[in-house]
């Protein structure tokens, strides 16, 4: 069972690591992508939209670091990094679709990044149980 969960968390990790180049390169695109004569990151909307991937971004490490201490620490954490996997895996979901929107036709040409990090994060939450089975889990440990 050890083992699951060592493979949940760097799972999460891994998540956690894409989502976080989406938004790198997100950032880059939007500083210097220019529209109606300014850069994206000129727009609000877009701001907006980088500041909520940021977040989740940033969240999402938090998370798995509690975590991962829990885990070195020699306690219990089924139910813990189950959430960090089912959080960081939606986590990325999110921030990767955010930035191929704000890439626009760009974010599926092969030439930038966020169209590899787009086909690749949806395996994330598949790999060492589905987002379905880490809320059973979670369910059951809790005694829901």
């Amino acid at each position: 069972m050890a083992n699951f969960q060592n493979e949940r968390l760097a799972l999460a990790v891994m998540a956690h690591s894409v989502a976080a180049l989406a938004l790198e390169g997100s950032l880059r695109y939007a500083k210097s992508r220019e529209a109606f004569g300014r850069t994206l990151a000129g727009f609000q909307v877009t701001r907006h939209k980088l500041a909520d991937m940021a977040t989740l971004v940033e969240v999402a490490r938090e998370f798995n670091y509690r975590v991962a201490a829990r885990m070195e620490a020699g306690k219990e954490a089924v139910k813990e990094v189950s959430m960090a996997k089912n959080f960081a895996c939606q986590a990325c979901d999110r921030v990767v679709y955010d930035a191929v929107q704000l890439h626009g036709g760009y974010g599926y040409a092969k030439e930038y990044l966020v169209e590899r990090l787009y086909r690749d994060s949806r395996v994330l939450s598949i790999g060492g149980g589905t987002t379905e089975i880490m809320k059973e889990i979670i369910g059951k440990v809790a005694q829901f």
